[in-house]
């Protein structure tokens, strides 16, 4: 598993580095055209661009609330440069064509997360067990609207169909929203961290909704893409869980 690439000139990849021949499927992301872009829930996920000490990356993130996304917290915050600055969330882009740029104005990441990065480094089960951060910003990126989630493991489980969604960077240019669809399930690997065999995820995806549909049209956030791995595809993700959940109640709700 692997952290992310600095943006030199083409936007690279922070996690997956498997071979450029890689055949998308099922199991591996596939871009959402333009017109699909215009529609929730895939119209309140968004690409991240931050500055990170002297180097700027990318990420993802989703509208949960009328002012506040969720993401990843290493996009976040790291144990080398501390806080992320200058935070872009460019909603719902699809190549050139952006729905609404929005700069953060303020950062949280999940209570134990610092504590864990610092202590067993970002790329480690521990830390990704505490990899859920949030942006709160002075204007509401969407007008409003936002996608709903729900704290609820369950819906994770084998035979329940969730959308992972992101902005690849790794096999796309970054400006593209990416989908990957499972109905595997994810199993537990520690704490609020889960992995699935059968999904890859590719670099730019972190912070990105894993969405899983209740009721017909009605999509919830239910995790967010953590981790990818190369060997043995493996996609990982922060699953929310009752924890995750009061993150979510006590700082974005906005």
């Amino acid at each position: 598993m692997k952290y992310p690439a600095l943006i030199v000139n083409a936007v690279l990849a922070w996690l997956c580095t498997t071979g450029s021949a890689q055949v998308q499927s099922v199991a591996n992301p596939a871009t959402v055209g333009a017109a699909q872009t215009k529609k929730s829930p895939f119209s309140m996920v968004g690409q991240l661009i931050f500055r990170s000490g002297e180097s700027y990356f990318q990420g993802s993130g989703t509208v949960v609330y009328s002012k506040s996304v969720l993401t990843a917290a290493h996009n976040v915050w790291d144990p080398v440069n501390g806080w992320s600055t200058h935070i872009q969330f460019n909603r719902a882009r699809s190549g050139a064509a952006i729905a609404s740029r929005t700069y953060a104005s303020r950062l949280y990441v999940f209570g134990s997360y610092r504590t864990a990065a610092a202590r067993y480094g970002q790329d480690s089960s521990r830390s990704f067990a505490s990899d859920l951060g949030g942006l709160r910003f002075n204007v509401a990126p969407a007008v409003g609207a936002y996608v709903g989630w729900r704290a609820d493991t369950g819906l994770l489980s084998p035979g329940n169909p969730v959308l992972c969604l992101g902005y690849g960077a790794e096999f796309h240019t970054g400006n593209d929203l990416l989908s990957v669809g499972s109905a595997a399930g994810f199993f537990p690997v520690i704490g609020a961290f889960m992995e699935s065999t059968g999904l890859t995820f590719e670099g730019g995806m972190s912070g990105g909704p894993i969405l899983s549909e209740v009721a017909p049209d009605d999509f919830r956030v239910v995790g967010i893409v953590v981790a990818g791995s190369t060997s043995t595809p493996a996609g990982g993700i922060h699953a929310l869980d009752a924890e995750g959940g009061a993150f979510v109640v006590t700082y974005l709700r906005y």
